[in-house]
């Protein structure tokens, strides 16, 4: 399973900065005189942004998903002929015999 995060700031948010901040992670911006989470990636879910907002606008949640099957298309390789260096085949050198010559 796949940990995501996803940060709700409902209409009650009045800009106040206080969720800019305390958030340890920097995951707020101020736009358009309401907080924005620009950075749900960096949220390390303290959830101080939720325990802070004095008008209590913002909701972070965390959801388990299961993480996409993707196929993996098969790939088909050839395979180059090369050509095999052989060696010449020797024959086997005679064994010495270990008689001692007669006189």
């Amino acid at each position: 399973m796949v940990k995501v995060v996803k940060i709700i700031v409902d209409s009650k948010c009045t800009g106040c900065e206080t969720c800019v901040n305390n958030c340890p992670a920097g995951v707020y911006e101020i736009k358009d005189g309401k907080s924005v989470p620009v950075r749900v990636e960096d949220c390390i879910l303290c959830r101080t942004c939720e325990s802070q907002c004095p008008e209590g606008a913002i909701q972070v949640i965390e959801i388990e998903i299961e993480p996409a099957k993707v196929k993996t298309p098969k790939v088909e390789t050839t395979k180059k002929k090369t050509k095999r260096k052989t060696r010449k085949k020797t024959s086997p050198k005679p064994a010495k015999s270990k008689k001692k010559p007669s006189r």
